[in-house]
């Protein structure tokens, strides 16, 4: 059971996507480059700074051409520049006094329940991205998301609803993470969570910062741009069973946000191609994925009877990105919209549309279906 009911955003029939997009990670420097990398099933393992409890460096892919002294909310100021610079010349196309918005995804070590420094380093963060919207993209209000994996459902949902009402005439939506940063090191080491060449059922970390500047197809088309794909629907709920939690894993948050993203698409007779997740190589990650997917994916969703329909193709792709980039927390399912929006582009893979899925270490969970444009 879920704490709370599943929610979801549908386009119905708007056409709303990203028309410029942008990411920094360790395999690539821009959103091209993720993908050409991505697809060359390239591997950016490294041995980072960090010694785990057994003597070992820790296993990491990192933003190479940072240095590796540089850490925590440095880290990720310099992560952002590096993804929101690929916007600057699509933004230079809007009108001076159109009405932007910018949604920032962060760790959920930054929410609520934050300590002094963690908060701190939130505002040193978002009064950066606030600086940077100043000077590209007309002062632009930031509105932190800090829900670690899923935070691009979770603020995608709002800024498309806005941008779809013609509240905004366009909406910049990302995230940001890196586990370079000794207290987050700690932190997995003292969960053994970090991956040590013994433990290996552990995470790898990763780091990266992506962006999609979204806007309406009409709106796009006045700015020079064009659509690179198109956002279908969102859907997000909670698992009660998250990882801290006392109470097990069902799956059924993963479940339902899949569901209400594939609802429409599948009640007009339309499967799904592709799905992105971020399944890496914890238990209980992989656990919650294999009750989750059946359930989400079966014909009619396990009702059976006249409700019976296929929600997905017969052999459904499925590619996890913690596989070539580490676990990229909050930057991971900006990651996955980009890669998907460049493999519709590019034709490869060959598919119409995505199902970018999201799962936090607290109870939040998140899913995004793009089609190709």
């Amino acid at each position: 059971m879920t704490t709370r009911s599943p929610m979801s955003w549908n386009a119905k029939g708007s056409e709303v996507g990203p028309c410029a997009m942008g990411a920094f990670n360790g395999l690539a420097f821009d959103a091209h480059q993720t993908w050409a990398f991505w697809r060359a099933e390239a591997v950016g393992v490294t041995e980072g700074p960090f010694r785990c409890a057994n003597g070992t460096r820790a296993t990491m892919i990192s933003a190479r051409t940072l240095s590796p002294r540089l850490w925590g909310v440095e880290r990720m100021v310099a992560l952002v520049d590096g993804a929101l610079a690929e916007l600057t010349t699509p933004l230079a196309g809007f009108r001076g006094d159109a009405r932007l918005g910018l949604w920032l995804g962060l760790p959920e070590r930054y929410g609520a329940e934050a300590s002094k420094a963690r908060g701190a380093e939130r505002r040193r963060l978002e009064g950066h991205v606030k600086q940077w919207c100043a000077r590209n993209a007309g002062d632009a209000p930031v509105i932190g998301v800090p829900r670690g994996h899923a935070s691009l459902a979770f603020a995608l949902a709002e800024a498309c609803a806005e941008v779809a009402a013609g509240q905004l005439e366009a909406a910049i939506v990302g995230g940001v993470d890196t586990y370079h940063a000794p207290e987050v090191m700690d932190e997995l080491m003292e969960q053994a969570r970090l991956f040590d060449g013994e433990n290996v059922d552990s995470l790898i970390p990763g780091e990266g910062a992506a962006f999609l500047l979204i806007t309406r197809a009409r709106t796009a088309k006045s700015a020079g741009l064009s659509l690179m794909a198109r956002v279908e629907s969102v859907g997000m709920a909670q698992e009660s069973g998250s990882l801290f939690s006392e109470t097990p894993c069902t799956g059924m948050g993963l479940t339902q946000a899949m569901r209400a993203a594939t609802a429409l698409q599948s009640a007009a007779g339309q499967r799904l191609e592709w799905l992105l997740g971020d399944v890496n190589n914890e238990p209980h990650r992989i656990e919650e994925f294999q009750l989750a997917l059946p359930r989400a994916m079966a014909p009619g969703g396990m009702a059976g009877g006249k409700d019976y329909r296929p929600v997905a193709v017969e052999d459904l792709p499925i590619d996890l990105l913690p596989l070539r980039f580490g676990d990229l927390g909050a930057a991971t399912l900006p990651t996955a919209a980009v890669l998907a929006s460049q493999a519709f582009l590019r034709g490869a893979p060959a598919a119409t549309n995505c199902l970018c899925v999201g799962s936090s270490v607290g109870p939040d969970r998140g899913a995004v279906l793009l089609r190709a444009e």
